[in-house]
């Protein structure tokens, strides 16, 4: 189920008490409307009363969407350098709900889960927006590598899927404090089909992207522990 939790919150701008109720797990087999806010970019975000500002709580939720075959740990994107430690955390965290450690009827659940773990908002709503289009996420990020490589502008945020037209993949460049579109490009999908059938070049990388939970290029640019 998705759970909620009624606390009085600073309102960032004002500094007054603001009402909240914070998401600390989503079922979105149950509340599709709740997928529908992270998607849209209202989930989590509200008005002061008092200032009339809104603001957005960073994540800091589990995720569950059992048609999706999708069990996701969001973080706060500040946490990302510690994506060593949480990885292994979450991932024993799903061990003890849904994996060895689970009754049988949980273990039947979690047969065929994809676990990913994330770093803010716009890191959960894209791998929500694969799996709608039918994406993989490791090779996602093999085209984000591919088209750096290529273009050689490495803008001062996140690269980021925003939307797929028919054969067109969306991408932003997302500021990480304001969530804004910093600048925008678009890709053919015939891009990530030719890195999805490139079994060779693109292997070793592929490898390292999906060694485990936390599945972005970001693995491979924040030096470990």
């Amino acid at each position: 189920m998705s759970v909620f939790q009624h606390q009085t919150l600073a309102c960032p701008s004002c500094g007054e008490p603001v009402p909240f109720e914070v998401v600390h797990s989503v079922n979105a087999d149950r509340r599709s409307d709740l997928r529908d806010a992270i998607l849209d970019g209202t989930f989590q975000a509200q008005p002061c009363p008092s200032c009339k500002e809104e603001f957005r709580l960073d994540p800091q939720l589990n995720y569950l969407h059992i048609g999706a075959h999708q069990w996701i740990a969001a973080h706060p994107l500040d946490r990302i350098g510690e994506w060593e430690d949480i990885e292994s955390k979450d991932q024993a965290l799903f061990d003890r709900g849904y994996g060895a450690g689970a009754p049988a009827t949980a273990r039947a659940i979690g047969e065929g889960m994809i676990v990913r773990v994330v770093f803010g908002w716009a890191a959960l709503r894209e791998k929500l927006l694969l799996v709608e289009h039918g994406l993989d996420d490791v090779e996602l990020e093999l085209m984000k590598i591919a088209i750096l490589q290529s273009s050689g502008k490495v803008e001062d945020g996140e690269l980021r899927l925003l939307d797929v037209v028919e054969d067109t993949l969306a991408l932003a460049w997302i500021d990480p404090k304001t969530g804004a579109d910093i600048s925008t490009m678009r890709a053919p999908r015939a891009v990530y089909d030719e890195i999805v059938a490139d079994h060779d070049e693109w292997q070793p990388l592929r490898e390292q992207l999906s060694a485990g939970a936390f599945v972005d290029m970001q693995r491979l640019l924040i030096p470990t522990a």
